[in-house]
């Protein structure tokens, strides 16, 4: 079988403008490829299967309580106060606009909402969003 060598690839700043006009469509396809192969590989290494230099191993894991009821139980028994094992949280802004209603929350707390502008993104030309210039403080914000 061929080996796959990725040392051929150019680094972005040695492709040619036309290069990179001919990757961009495809781009999507081959990440969405590659998390295929990604995927398929760990399943069939789950079967048994080994590949040279990887091997499969438990990812992250984030402790719960089974039970939050009994938790605060046990810690009220202790001592602790009830107010110590909880925390107010404030609702998203959606959720206060659907309390509000759409109409009233524009007089009432447009003056308290702040939408910046989104970190730019190259997508197809059909995009109906506008497009940014060069100069806008957007794409400043995000060059290195």
């Amino acid at each position: 079988m061929e080996q796959l060598n990725t040392n051929t690839l150019q680094s972005p700043d040695l492709l040619s403008k036309e290069q990179i006009e001919a990757l961009l469509p495809e781009l999507d396809n081959i990440i969405s490829w590659a998390k295929q192969v990604l995927q398929y590989a760990l399943e069939e290494a789950l079967k048994g299967t080994k590949y040279k230099g990887y091997k499969v191993v438990a990812g992250r894991s984030v402790r719960t309580f089974t039970n939050t009821d009994q938790v605060v139980e046990r810690l009220e028994s202790e001592g602790y106060d009830e107010n110590l094992l909880f925390e107010r949280k404030f609702k998203t802004l959606t959720q206060i606009e659907a309390l509000v209603g759409k109409k009233n929350f524009g007089t009432l707390l447009g003056d308290l909402v702040d939408k910046p502008e989104g970190k730019p993104t190259l997508v197809d030309e059909s995009d109906k969003r506008p497009e940014l210039s060069p100069n806008t403080s957007a794409a400043a914000d995000f060059e290195d």
